[in-house]
């Protein structure tokens, strides 16, 4: 199977006290951002890489990104991060799967990846993610109301891999009824269709803290060992 890849790029690195784009942050020598696109520039399936970013940031990513050959677009995002790719999935070419991906989630295995293909063949809409490692407690206010089994719920990650008919039908329902979601598999069980899950990886983080950064130079220590 071929597929597309949509990859959000236009997060503020605000909440590690930054005042600039975190997916610009470099890892050893290497900004975030390419090396999230280089995930899928060795993944022989992907045959398109499209970005949404800041208009006043498209060069700097362009710049970022130079040699990347399967990037075909740089777009300009909207007010959330759904709108966003609303806006690139209304621009690009129509492929048979779309897989969006953050783009500050930079350690994607190739594992995962395969395992999302081989299900979205299947299934129509997949999402991938990790079992919780801690206790998970409903609370109200400052009192717990209940203890969740950690069995029945998943930490989810991207990417999320969908038939592209399916997932534009959920932009477009959503964008109608004015939802506002958290995730892309969101407005597709908005449209009653069920998402299958695959298994992650603990490594595959989404950067967005200091902290982060200090596990990702931990995840890139011992990949390189």
């Amino acid at each position: 199977m071929k597929y597309t890849v949509i990859i959000p790029a236009a997060g503020m690195g605000s909440r590690m006290h930054m005042d600039y784009n975190k997916v610009f942050i470099r890892l050893g020598d290497t900004p975030i951002i390419r090396m999230t696109v280089e995930k899928f520039e060795a993944d022989p399936d992907c045959e398109a890489i499209h970005l949404a970013g800041r208009k006043a940031e498209m060069d700097t990513l362009w710049e970022m990104l130079q040699g990347c050959t399967k990037v075909k677009g740089i777009h300009e995002g909207g007010r959330e991060r759904q709108h966003s790719i609303h806006n690139v999935l209304r621009a690009i070419e129509p492929a048979d799967y779309v897989f969006v991906h953050d783009g500050a989630r930079p350690f994607v295995s190739q594992h995962t990846l395969d395992d999302l293909k081989a299900s979205v063949e299947m299934h129509q809409a997949v999402i991938c993610g990790v079992k919780p490692k801690d206790t998970l407690k409903r609370i109200s206010g400052d009192e717990v109301e209940e203890t969740i089994d950690r069995a029945s719920v998943i930490a989810v990650h991207t990417p999320q891999a969908f038939q592209y008919d399916l997932l534009m039908r959920a932009y477009q329902n959503a964008a109608e009824k004015n939802l506002s979601v958290t995730d892309d598999s969101m407005m597709v069980e908005a449209l009653g269709k069920r998402v299958h899950v695959t298994a992650s990886t603990y490594d595959n983080i989404k950067i967005t803290t200091e902290e982060d950064l200090k596990v990702a130079e931990s995840i890139m220590k011992k990949g390189s060992e």
